[in-house]
Formats: structure tokens, C-alpha cells, sequence
């Protein structure tokens, strides 16, 4: 029974996209992936499971065909990041903004604790 759902899970995916290893060159199954690069943000690929990690056999195929429209969950996933980068940069200004004022609060501190401990000393001073 789970070989027939796998076996026509396989069979739809391969209508998708190009027909894949069944392994790896170093004998792992392959493992799908989504790409965070800049150039494919949110393609998905089969990739060893030791992908670009130590001295993995670098597999790589793509899962989906080329110029095919990225998911609803990826136009999705991207409005969020586009978000949540304008909250971060927010973030690092008002962050910016309370170190210089803290600076700036430090030194005025240190003037006029300066000024109270040098004032009884400038009347002695010629």
C-alpha cells in the first residue's frame, strides 16, 4: 500500500519536472531542497544530503522546470521577507539612534561631573 502512494507520488513529480538519480554519486538518496541564493530565491532542487558540506559529492538537479512561476506560498514567503527587512532596517536606525544619545548623555554626565570636581580647584589656579 505505501509503495503504490510513493510509487505514484514518483510518477507525478516526474510529469513535473526532469527524471531525477535515484541516489547520489556518493550513494545517498537525494534530498529536496529550496535555494536561498540571490540569482534563484525559492527554487527548489534535489541535492545530496551532504550538499556543499564537507566532502559531500555535490549533486545537484533542479526540481522545477526552467521558467516555471514560483508557488503562491513562495510570492508569499518573498512579500514577507521584503517586510520584514523594512522592519530591520527600522530597527538598526532606532538602534543608531539610542547609541549616539547615549554617547551624547555620557558626555554631557562626564562634563559636568568634570566641572563639579575641577570647580573647587579653579580658585586656586592663577
Amino acid at each position: 500500500m505505501a509503495s503504490q502512494s510513493q510509487s505514484s507520488t514518483y510518477s507525478r513529480s516526474n510529469n513535473k519536472t526532469h527524471k531525477r538519480m535515484s541516489t547520489c554519486y556518493c550513494g545517498h538518496r537525494p534530498v529536496l531542497r529550496t535555494s536561498s541564493m540571490v540569482e534563484n530565491p525559492g527554487r527548489r532542487f534535489w541535492g545530496c544530503v551532504n550538499f556543499q558540506v564537507g566532502e559531500g559529492c555535490d549533486y545537484f538537479t533542479c526540481a522545477d522546470a526552467e521558467g516555471q512561476e514560483p508557488t503562491p506560498q513562495v510570492a508569499k514567503l518573498k512579500n514577507k521577507v521584503a517586510i520584514l527587512k523594512g522592519k530591520l532596517s527600522v530597527a538598526e536606525r532606532n538602534l543608531w539612534v539610542a547609541i549616539a544619545l547615549g554617547l551624547v548623555g555620557w558626555m554631557v554626565a562626564m562634563f559636568l561631573l568634570f566641572d563639579r570636581v575641577i570647580s573647587p580647584f579653579k580658585i586656586l589656579l592663577p
